[in-house]
């Protein structure tokens, strides 16, 4: 392995701290690590999801594209898309993409809105495929694998 070994945060920046620790650890299971302050008006905090930290920030707040569509930030992991989606729903979480067959892996792909308005893609892999998998090869009419 070379010098890196995982990642050790994804900076998150967000326009409500308070909203954001609701939406990551009480409707999508997230952990609270710590809550901290460095100076005033900049409040942050760590929720993490299998080992890697999601550093929720307000410092810098988010630009949601000019065209409504979500920006899109991070990707999850669920093991059933159409459970996952359901839930989700009933919580009271916005979906921007309903599931679909995903195109760049072999799979179902979706996505919901967290309260800055990012999109969150949700993906269920299938048949084999998964972060490891190097044999993926395209199922879809105009997708090509080029590396």
């Amino acid at each position: 392995m070379g010098m890196f070994s995982s990642f050790s945060h994804i900076y998150h920046p967000v326009r409500d701290l308070e909203e954001s620790i609701d939406f990551y650890v009480n409707k999508l299971g997230f952990y609270m690590l710590r809550r901290y302050s460095t100076s005033p008006g900049r409040e942050s905090c760590y929720v993490g999801l299998g080992g890697v930290l999601l550093e929720l920030g307000t410092g810098n707040p988010p630009v949601p594209p000019a065209d409504g569509r979500p920006l899109m930030r991070l990707g999850l992991t669920v093991s059933d898309l159409d459970v996952a989606i359901e839930d989700l729903k009933k919580k009271g979480v916005e979906v921007a993409i309903e599931p679909f067959d995903a195109r760049t892996f072999w799979g179902r792909q979706g996505a919901i809105r967290d309260p800055n308005g990012y999109g969150i893609s949700l993906r269920e892999w299938r048949r084999g495929d998964g972060p490891y998998f190097e044999g993926w090869q395209p199922a879809h009419e105009g997708v090509t694998r080029t590396g």
